[in-house]
């Protein structure tokens, strides 16, 4: 389990003792697609770090209706907020494909690495990538209209976006799964990108930018 966990960017500089402690405070759990791996409110007591797979961090609004916030590619922290806060996880998560994650008893973590000055910054640094990645999501939304923004989510996540289902790529892109297949319809009519095998390929990057490039 030490190679797997020297893997993992925030714990490649760790040394031999810290990783073997690590290994002893941590288990791996294999997730099958669609399983949740938190509730909202649940407690934050495992610090989860995403080894293989994706995951989506998603709420459901008054009408029970599922808003994905964002989904989360290998190798990632989830939620790890609310881990550094000791607050009950404010949002849902749940696979997108057979996942891999690593669950790491936060208490004895804290206690242990997160008075290490050198690791604190490797978390803190963690923290700030998430919150960049919100920054993004709301520009995204204020400045794109909708055909923008899926050329700019193809283009981006490619290839990791051949495993999402349209609906919840739609959902992430804040507009609804019939707007968004008329535009993937659209893009193939243009010969911009086709479709096989459950993904995308893009068959003409520079006309792909075009529509997101401003």
């Amino acid at each position: 389990m030490k190679d797997l966990l020297k893997q993992i960017p925030i714990f490649e500089n760790f040394s031999d003792d810290d990783l073997v402690y690590l290994q002893n405070i941590s288990t791996v759990k294999v997730f099958e697609k669609n399983r949740v791996i938190f509730f909202k409110g649940d407690d934050s007591k495992y610090l989860h770090i995403l080894l293989d797979g994706n995951v989506k961090i998603y709420k459901n609004n008054i009408r029970g209706n599922e808003v994905v916030l964002k989904i989360l590619n290998t190798p990632s922290l989830i939620a790890e907020l609310a881990n550094l806060e000791h607050m009950p996880y404010p949002s849902s998560c749940s696979t997108l494909l057979n996942s891999k994650i690593l669950l790491v008893d936060f208490e004895k973590f804290e206690k242990h690495f997160l008075n290490n000055t050198k690791f604190l910054f490797m978390f803190v640094k963690s923290l700030t990538k998430t919150i960049l990645m919100l920054e993004k999501t709301i520009s995204l939304n204020l400045t794109l209209d909708s055909t923008s923004k899926v050329a700019k989510h193809i283009y981006e996540t490619f290839p990791n976006s051949c495993h999402m289902n349209h609906k919840i790529t739609a959902s992430t892109l804040n507009m609804t799964p019939e707007t968004y297949s008329r535009i993937i319809r659209k893009f193939k009519n243009e010969n911009l990108i086709k479709e096989e095998n459950g993904g995308f390929t893009i068959l003409n990057e520079n006309r792909l930018k075009e529509y997101f490039d401003i």
